[in-house]
């Protein structure tokens, strides 16, 4: 009965790996890849499925390029690696545009604003200014960029900073009381400060920074239809509509999830192209 038992188990997973597979290797359809611990971009469903911001846009692009956009469950760790290895056609979730990326890969328009916002106490005052947190101990994930951001703060405004392994962790610090605040990303906090009674948004930290969806550096083609799909998303509100749904936050007019940019790629970076044929929407 055992060994019945076993051979059905193998069968179905030999099962799965093949029709994961076949998905990959259908022409008609596009994979991406997102973490299914990634609120509010991508996070497992009480069916088995994803649900998030990411999801979303994959099932709204599609409609607008005509193709099917597959998501594959993977470690944000694994992204780039399976970009760059030819396992993935693109990546939805949102990459952080740097000049050393822009090198390797082409990217979209911007479409999220990469700032850090932190996140406090529901009873905690209201603060507008960095010095609002002088004395105070944060909370951060060891190793991100919101660690870097507040020890270069920390003599500044003589502050304490702990680390912990996740973000998770840390969140969980200023929960129990251990930490006054932890800095995460602007829509992942706006997502948290919706959803946890416990804690709210506080002050905002302007990075300049830009986020998009990222392609291959041999694959323009793609590029084209799919940030030309991004816009069509603009234009039309849905893909502030979908921002809001996952964040809870009304955006700026200013946002580039609502600013419909000229060209293909990210200005001031390389792969930027001025001109590019317009975008024809469903």
């Amino acid at each position: 009965m055992r060994s019945r038992s076993v051979l059905k188990l193998s069968s179905l997973a030999v099962a799965a790996m093949l029709a994961s597979a076949i998905a990959q290797a259908t022409p008609d359809n596009l994979l991406s890849p997102a973490d299914s611990a990634l609120p509010p971009f991508s996070m497992s469903d009480l069916g088995g499925g994803m649900k998030g911001l990411t999801i979303d846009l994959a099932a709204e692009l599609s409609k607008q390029i005509g193709q099917k956009l597959n998501i594959d469950p993977a470690s944000w760790s694994a992204a780039l690696p399976g970009l760059a290895s030819g396992k993935y056609d693109l990546l939805l979730a949102p990459v952080n545009v740097t000049p050393e990326r822009a090198a390797m890969l082409l990217f979209s328009e911007p479409y999220l604003e990469n700032d850090f916002l932190f996140l406090v106490k529901k009873d905690a005052p209201a603060i507008a200014d960095p010095v609002g947190f002088k004395g105070k101990t944060i909370a951060v994930n060891k190793g991100s960029s919101f660690e870097a951001w507040v020890k270069s703060k920390a003599e500044e405004l003589d502050l304490k900073v702990d680390t912990y392994g996740s973000g998770a962790d840390a969140i969980q610090a200023v929960q129990s009381g251990r930490a006054f605040a932890t800095l995460s990303s602007l829509q992942a906090a706006e997502w948290i400060g919706a959803n946890n009674p416990q804690l709210k948004t506080s002050y905002r930290v302007r990075t300049g920074a830009v986020a998009a969806i990222a392609f291959p550096k041999n694959n323009p083609e793609l590029q084209l239809r799919v940030s030309n799909a991004l816009k069509c998303l603009k234009m039309n509100g849905v893909l502030p509509a979908i921002y809001e749904k996952w964040t809870g936050s009304k955006l700026a007019p200013t946002s580039p999830t609502v600013v419909v940019y000229e060209g293909i790629g990210v200005k001031g970076f390389e792969g930027y192209k001025p001109d590019a044929p317009k975008p024809v929407c469903k």
